[in-house]
């Protein structure tokens, strides 16, 4: 009961995944998890940054009350930009609009001596030769250059526009940017042409908070009617490094992706949509701040600001330029400009990857089930320290994978599930008292018919059937597909499932009916053994009468995959029989029904050489000893790689009461022509494989050994005891 509810939760937490009802959650989860990763890293790195090629003058409290309010003159501004150029900065970006030119006092007087009716001819004409005199803007622009300034923007999602926007350099058609999912804005408001024609860099300052309202991502590039636009925070670390910005996408099928932009050498991670993870390093004012009215007044060390990139801003009460953070419900926005700027000047970003829903999708189907499955048989103590333990463990695990790759992984859903199983676990322990039998069939159910399992459960001393491990006498089979690779490349994904699913399922009946065990399913290989659980003396002949089945019931599956159109599978298979270990083997964390020894590697060797002697079926000296209810044919002695002893090697061809009189006939001079061989007489054992090669052309071991001897007669083997050795596996 408790592995169903727990594999019940398991399935409802991947479904939690896809459903758009419950996508908002999921989200909210993510973001969540984001949040803690982040404030985690922030309480060890709250220090104030001060190696940076970043600095920020800031239009602050003290700012406003010196010079006076909001908006100052433009050539205060222009005076501004001289002193941090005087300083020595590299870059000054303004993360301030200038849509509005500043009005001229000799429009105003023009305007009031009209209205006054005071306005002369001669006064109007002196007045407006002198106008450009009075006009702020213009000494403003004469600081502004395209060498060292940017300028910012912001983009509208209606179509108002104000001013102009001078063509990007990277411009996509329009099926393209829809393509690529970008954000597309259909309006804007740029600076006014005349400092714009100055200045000619411009960057968007715009940045969308998530749902919930908190700004975790800032978009790095957005389109507009054809053109790619860069944020403010890229545009001026382009200027600063002297490089271009270059789009990164892949195809993925007819769906063509954004997955990054190339900065230069380096590579900036982003989202589909052209947004990145902003890099918060700590709380507000970790970067160098410096009062605009400090500046202005010479209150600064001389070359403070030299070689930087200079974002001018405002954190100021009055004018609103702040943003609800994951880190700080109050940060300023010229900050996180500043931010993305040291990111990428840094190359320090994070990201969520591409595969993030395929690894919640195996993160929760591997805890789900190792939850579902482990956490039944833990005890109560166990269980409430894991209760304890898990959210510590998971994101310690998550925050340790961001540090060292970047990789944003959510680990409260994962984190989740498990805690739930754990905690169901708990409830039904203190309700329910389980370990009963019952638990043995559940273990067992998976790798031996039910018939046993009614068998074992008579027992009350599970010793009896070698679950706490023990040497046996017992028989081991390897059956493996043969070029599955070639097979598996001719095929979708699910037609190899379903096909697998039905070969699989049609051999592992065949086992069962045959007494054997499941051990496991390797890719396209079963391991199955005999003499375990139960004991049987009998255990070779069962397993040899299995990979006769096994055979038959391939032979009819063609029929099927013809039918389906699959390609045709034949199938090779190694049996041995010898000591071996049989018990629950692994970790205390998981743990398989298992056989181990060189008797099991011996078998693996025998299914691998099907391949070279052209056989269904190899089984060793060992499995053929008083067999006589088949017929074998010897195929060789052989010593195998990792052996030192040589074993004789057969084949078992059918039952007794099939055997013709013409197979008679083959193997007797099969037989004889064995013993010339191992007598070292190769014109007698030539002669007969000869024979034998012309009446069984499609027999591959007659002509093995037509080779074989071949070279033998040019070059003798020295001290030739009859051993053949293969030196691969």
């Amino acid at each position: 009961m408790p592995i169903s509810l727990g594999l019940l939760l398991m399935v409802l937490s991947i479904t939690f995944l896809f459903n758009p009802h419950t996508r908002r959650a999921v989200i909210y989860l993510d973001n969540l998890s984001y949040d803690i990763q982040l404030r985690l890293a922030t309480l060890v790195h709250h220090t104030p940054k001060k190696d940076t090629s970043i600095a920020i003058v800031d239009i602050d409290d003290q700012s406003l009350a010196a010079e006076g309010h909001w908006p100052w003159p433009r050539t205060t501004l222009a005076t501004l930009v001289k002193k941090v150029l005087d300083q020595g900065a590299v870059v000054i970006a303004f993360d301030i609009l200038f849509t509005e030119s500043q009005p001229n006092p000799v429009d105003t007087l023009l305007k009031g001596l009209e209205k006054q009716k005071k306005l002369t001819p001669l006064l109007q004409t002196t007045l407006e030769e002198n106008k450009d005199y009075f006009n702020d803007d213009v000494y403003f622009a004469k600081e502004l250059s395209p060498q060292t300034s940017v300028l910012s923007f912001v983009f509208k999602q209606d179509n108002e526009t104000s001013g102009s926007l001078p063509p990007s350099s990277l411009q996509l058609t329009p099926e393209q940017t829809k393509a690529l999912g970008l954000i597309t804005a259909e309006g804007y408001l740029s600076p006014i042409s005349k400092l714009l024609t100055s200045a000619k860099n411009i960057g968007f300052i715009n940045i969308f908070p998530d749902e919930d309202g908190i700004t975790r991502r800032a978009p790095l590039i957005m389109a507009y009617h054809g053109d790619v636009y860069p944020s403010l925070a890229l545009e001026a670390t382009s200027l600063y490094l002297n490089k271009k910005i270059n789009l990164i996408t892949e195809n993925y099928g007819d769906i063509k992706q954004l997955e990054g932009i190339q900065f230069g050498e380096n590579i900036i991670p982003t989202d589909d949509k052209g947004q990145i993870l902003i890099p918060f390093i700590s709380y507000a004012y970790t970067f160098p701040f410096y009062s605009a009215t400090d500046l202005l007044h010479d209150r600064l060390p001389p070359e403070t600001l030299l070689g930087k990139i200079v974002f001018v801003g405002s954190s100021a009460t009055a004018l609103g330029d702040r943003l609800a953070t994951s880190i700080q419900s109050v940060f300023p926005g010229v900050e996180v400009q500043a931010t993305i700027a040291d990111g990428i000047l840094q190359n320090r970003f994070s990201c969520k990857p591409p595969w993030a829903l395929g690894f919640d999708i195996i993160s929760l189907f591997v805890l789900g089930i190792l939850s579902a499955v482990i956490f039944p048989y833990l005890g109560a103590r166990t269980l409430c320290l894991l209760i304890l333990t898990l959210p510590v463990i998971f994101t310690l695990a998550a925050n340790t994978l961001w540090k060292t790759t970047g990789f944003v992984i959510s680990f409260l859903l994962p984190t989740l599930l498990p805690l739930s199983i754990a905690i169901l676990n708990t409830i039904y322990g203190y309700l329910f008292e389980t370990r009963s039998r019952q638990h043995l069939k559940r273990m067992f159910g998976h790798y031996v018919p039910s018939s046993h399992i009614d068998e074992m459960l008579k027992s009350s001393d599970d010793k009896n059937y070698g679950m706490h491990g023990e040497t046996r006498e017992m028989s081991v089979l390897f059956a493996d597909i043969r070029n599955f690779t070639k097979v598996s490349e001719r095929m979708s994904a699910t037609e190899l499932k379903e096909m697998l699913n039905l070969f699989f399922t049609a051999m592992t009946k065949i086992i069962f009916v045959h007494h054997g065990t499941i051990d496991k399913y390797i890719g396209d290989m079963i391991m199955a053994f005999w003499g375990a659980p139960i004991k049987t003396v009998h255990h070779a002949e069962y397993a040899i009468t299995t990979a006769l089945a096994m055979q038959r019931i391939t032979t009819k599956l063609q029929t099927t995959f013809k039918e389906k159109g699959w390609p045709e599978i034949h199938i090779g298979i190694g049996i041995n029989t010898g000591s071996m270990n049989v018990g629950d083997m692994g970790s205390k964390f998981r743990l398989n029904y298992t056989v181990l020894g060189d008797a099991v590697n011996l078998a693996s060797r025998a299914e691998s050489l099907t391949k070279f002697y052209g056989s269904k079926i190899i089984v060793t000296a060992n499995t053929k000893h008083d067999q006589t209810k088949f017929i074998f044919q010897q195929l060789d002695c052989v010593r195998v790689k990792g052996k030192q002893q040589g074993i004789a090697i057969f084949e078992p061809l059918c039952t007794q009461e099939k055997l013709t009189p013409k197979l008679k006939e083959e193997l007797q001079l099969h037989e004889k022509a064995l013993q010339f061989y191992f007598k070292s007489d190769w014109l007698s054992a030539k002669t007969i494989f000869e024979k034998l090669n012309a009446s069984h052309p499609h027999k591959k071991l007659y002509e093995i050994y037509l080779q074989r001897l071949a070279g033998y007669e040019k070059e003798p083997p020295a001290n030739w005891d009859g051993v053949y050795v293969h030196t691969s596996k």
